[in-house]
């Protein structure tokens, strides 16, 4: 009987080896499976962070894009309206020089006004419209 107690009891301590190594093998595969849920979980948060700074520029590039398109279109009228503002300038620049002639103002007073000097007689003649050249032209 000695021996099949001996027999029995080596046994058990087989089966309690066994057992303790396959509960440290299965606490190990927890432990990997945890920290591979922890690494995906990690790796999902990096993703979503990236996606969101991501969208968080691209989204704000396009709006400076729109902005720059908005102010270039602004700069475009506004050099033109300077670009006509300088020819108007330089148009009255002119007008003030011709005005302050004596001889313009004396030419102009005649063809606007009707004014003479002593001794001129004015003539009216009326300046010929299209309709009286073509009137003109089949006269002929």
């Amino acid at each position: 009987m000695n021996n099949r107690n001996k027999k029995a009891s080596g046994e058990n301590s087989v089966a309690a080896i066994r057992r303790e190594y396959i509960e440290s093998m299965e606490r190990q595969e927890k432990k990997k499976r945890a920290m591979k849920i922890r690494l995906y979980r990690r790796l999902a948060l990096f993703a979503i962070a990236f996606v969101l700074v991501m969208g968080s520029l691209i989204f704000t590039l396009i709006n400076q894009k729109k902005t720059l398109a908005i102010k270039e279109q602004k700069k475009i009228e506004l050099t033109q309206k300077l670009s006509d503002a300088q020819d108007q300038q330089e148009e009255l620049k002119i007008q003030i020089s011709k005005l302050n002639d004596d001889n313009y103002i004396a030419k102009l007073a005649r063809k606007e006004l009707f004014l003479s000097e002593k001794g001129e007689i004015i003539f009216s003649i009326p300046e010929n419209t299209e309709k009286d050249e073509k009137n003109g032209k089949s006269k002929e």
